[in-house]
């Protein structure tokens, strides 16, 4: 009997296998159901971006209690919807079945981020400057 080694654990399987007996995973793309399939990174990246106050891409990846706690606290007040973003950037985030996301693509994870920190860094010198403003008008 010739064997392999799964590509997702290392372990050692049949090589007619299509499905790891370890770490479950499917070992070719085109043998895994629509259903069992994780979604997608860039979908899930954009939603958490663009609408992750309002828990999308928590109901886009199946993780519905989540996403509706998220929708009703705004996101967590944001931060919650912001970590939940840095989780995605760099994949760590898993879906409702605790897979993570497939096709990841690290470039567009991290320059994202980055782009992400250009909005924060200027609310913090924003604050900066009026507390200097205001502590300045004070001692006069």
């Amino acid at each position: 009997m010739a064997t392999k080694n799964c590509p997702h654990c290392g372990a050692e399987i049949d090589s007619e296998a299509q499905r790891c007996y370890v770490c479950k995973e499917w070992l070719t793309d085109e043998n895994i159901p629509a259903e069992d399939k994780p979604q997608e990174f860039l979908p899930t990246l954009l939603f958490a971006y663009f609408l992750g106050v309002f828990g999308i891409h928590r109901f886009y990846t199946g993780n519905i209690p989540i996403g509706i706690t998220q929708l009703l606290t705004f996101g967590g007040c944001v931060i919650w919807a912001y970590i939940d973003f840095i989780l995605i950037c760099f994949n760590k985030f898993k879906d409702g079945q605790g897979r993570h996301l497939s096709n990841y693509n690290a470039n567009i994870g991290i320059t994202l981020f980055v782009i992400s920190l250009i909005p924060l860094v200027i609310l913090i010198l924003a604050v900066v400057a009026m507390t200097a403003l205001f502590t300045a008008a004070i001692i006069k």
